[in-house]
């Protein structure tokens, strides 16, 4: 958890960190203890603020953006969670996703849609009639919490539970229970909304029993949300910006156009193209999400996600490949190539464009002339390959002209990934010098609702390059490098379907 002080020139006056607590109950959950974090939160605050030496009336606007599809249920008249926040990692709800995606009910969708598609002609429509939940959306972890907590269901029938992400939790608490909302960027890729109708998903809440009451408003992006309360910080703040991680980090890359690419490399990798003010129906994965909403202007993205990018560094250091993170592109650039070695970094499935939930990790090719450096190259390039395989899954089905791409995240930072992602995909790659950008996008669009800055082109000049990873492999080695991509595409194809369903969930 982080917060940021920025002045009118987009200068980070000071910052402050506090770690976020993850517990465990049981295999396979992953939850947060909502008090905890409010409190974290409280304090995070008022000590950036104390800290830079300024007053609480100081603050223009607050600004906020977190992780999308972790959520909480708490009671609409106490204020107090019937549960802990249920993050996006968790997979309590792997068998309700398996129990409903075989269900009659959802054939009866998949059929309906087809029959639509064959009507209409409308990609839409042929994207629903594959639809499937799975556990990083929220409709069916809300869909158990509701069913498993005690009360849970006959509250909410009777209107005395609120549904809120991170971001309506820290609202609801700011305002002091007054609002009770959120934005188009965080609702929309929790399976409750539909991204074509701008409206939560009739079909949807009726076939899982969601009670729409429980649901918060949805508002644009940047905007007015409320004040915070007197009482918290010692004067009221304008809370004017809501917006996602992912969506926060897009934006203050300036990624604002059409065709525009941006890919985070954290601990998954995420890779968004800005699609404009039109939702693409995909049958090959990416969600199509609303980037941010502010007034007339209306943003999509096509959305896919891996859920295992810097886990990968972090399995070699537990491995004992390294001692430090930092060592792996000079032990990679000791060897010429891996040798053969594959490494498929499937630790929680593969998504894009396989999307198989069963598929295994593991690495191929194994010699008795295998070195620790063939191991650790092949794992740093099967970042890059996978970079490649999503984002030419994506060029391909949306048809459209890549402006720029531009990156951040942890991974980013090393040279050897990033600069084998542009030889392979054949594209210039851009860095910021501020790699851990996602905050920022909220404070500009804060700022900008506000009235702080007048528009984006004042804005723009606060995004700083620190480097430029341009393609740099003749046709030769192209080839070769090519060939090498293929060999991974057939170790990833062994890794498929390796579990049973039933065993992936006990895994999982």
């Amino acid at each position: 958890m982080r917060c940021f002080l920025v002045d009118h020139d987009g200068k980070t006056l000071t910052s402050h960190y506090l770690p976020v607590n993850v517990l465990h109950p049981k295999a396979g959950h992953a939850e947060m203890d909502p008090e905890e974090f409010w409190l974290g939160f409280k304090d995070l605050v008022t000590q950036t603020i104390s800290r830079a030496g300024l007053d609480v009336k100081d603050a223009k606007c607050l600004g906020i953006t977190c992780q999308r599809n972790t959520f909480l249920l708490w009671h609409r008249e106490t204020g107090r969670p019937l549960c802990n926040m249920i993050t996006w990692q968790d997979r309590r709800a792997s068998q309700t996703c398996k129990d409903w995606n075989a269900s009659l009910q959802f054939k009866f969708l998949h059929t309906g849609a087809s029959l639509l598609h064959f009507v209409t002609g409308s990609k839409r429509f042929l994207a629903a009639s594959i639809l499937l939940l799975i556990t990083q959306q929220v409709a069916p972890r809300l869909y158990w919490a509701l069913n498993n907590y005690p009360n849970a269901l006959d509250l909410a029938l009777a209107g005395k539970v609120c549904f809120g992400t991170i971001d309506t939790w820290l609202l609801w608490k700011l305002t002091g229970g007054k609002v009770h909302a959120t934005d188009y960027s965080n609702i929309s890729t929790s399976a409750l909304f539909d991204p074509y109708q701008m409206q939560y998903s009739d079909l949807v809440l009726s076939t899982l029993g969601i009670p729409a009451s429980i649901l918060p408003n949805v508002k644009d992006t940047g905007g007015l949300f409320g004040h915070t309360d007197e009482d918290i910080f010692g004067a009221e703040i304008p809370i004017t910006a809501i917006v996602s991680d992912q969506t926060s980090a897009m934006f203050a890359q300036g990624c604002w156009s059409p065709g525009d690419v941006k890919c985070t490399l954290g601990t998954g990798m995420f890779l968004s193209f800005n699609t404009g003010r039109k939702a693409h129906a995909s049958l090959t994965g990416f969600y199509p999400e609303i980037g941010w909403k502010i007034g007339e202007e209306l943003v999509y993205l096509a959305e896919a996600n891996f859920p295992s990018c810097g886990s990968v560094i972090q399995w070699g250091l537990n491995f004992g490949l390294y001692s430090d993170p930092s060592q792996t592109a000079g032990i990679a650039e000791m060897v010429e190539s891996s040798d053969g070695l594959c490494f498929v970094p499937a630790f929680d499935g593969i998504q894009v464009p396989h999307n198989d939930p069963t598929a295994a990790a593991g690495m191929i090719g194994l010699t008795h002339n295998t070195r620790k450096e063939h191991m650790v190259r092949a794992l740093l390039e099967s970042i890059a390959y996978n970079f490649k395989q999503v984002f030419e899954a994506g060029k391909s089905e949306l048809n459209l002209e890549v402006n720029r791409i531009r990156v951040d995240g942890g991974v980013c930072n090393n040279d050897f990934v990033m600069q084998l992602t542009s030889n392979i995909i054949g594209h210039t790659i851009e860095r910021p010098a501020e790699s851990d950008i996602t905050v920022y996008g909220a404070v500009f669009i804060a700022g900008l609702a506000c009235g702080f800055w007048e528009s984006k082109d004042e804005i723009k000049r606060f995004w700083k390059l620190d480097r430029t990873f341009d393609p740099v492999v003749d046709a030769s080695g192209k080839g070769v490098m090519l060939d090498r991509y293929r060999n991974w595409q057939r170790a990833l194809e062994r890794c498929l379907s390796w579990y049973p369903s039933s065993e992936q969930h006990k895994k999982a």
